[in-house]
């Protein structure tokens, strides 16, 4: 996956330590700390609301959402003959991603 950099402020605040927290579905986990927080190959598994703090105070919150890109449908359409209703298969090798559509016009 693409690495990406998640920026607490602006500006590192100073004398101050920043710590991240990760909330996720099975619950919540402490991250490393600085200003910025680098996820690199990220993954669905990656999501959730990436919350940072200075001095136990909450400064930032942001929900990143991690899917895997859409892929190029292949749509194969048939008639077995000239008086018969048009097939057409969608073969899949695993689940498409949600962002996956296709559209078929007649």
């Amino acid at each position: 996956g693409a690495n990406v950099t998640l920026r607490c402020q602006d500006e590192e605040p100073a004398n101050a330590t920043v710590s991240w927290r990760l909330e996720e579905r099975g619950g919540s986990r402490w991250l490393a700390g600085g200003n910025a927080l680098q996820l690199p190959h990220l993954r669905p598994e990656d999501s959730g609301r990436y919350s940072c703090f200075s001095g136990g105070r909450p400064l930032r919150a942001l929900r990143l959402l991690v899917e895997e890109p859409p892929e190029t449908p292949r749509v194969s359409c048939y008639r077995r003959s000239h008086d018969k209703d048009v097939l057409c298969e969608w073969p899949q090798r695993a689940k498409p991603s949600p962002g996956t559509r296709a559209m078929l016009w007649v």
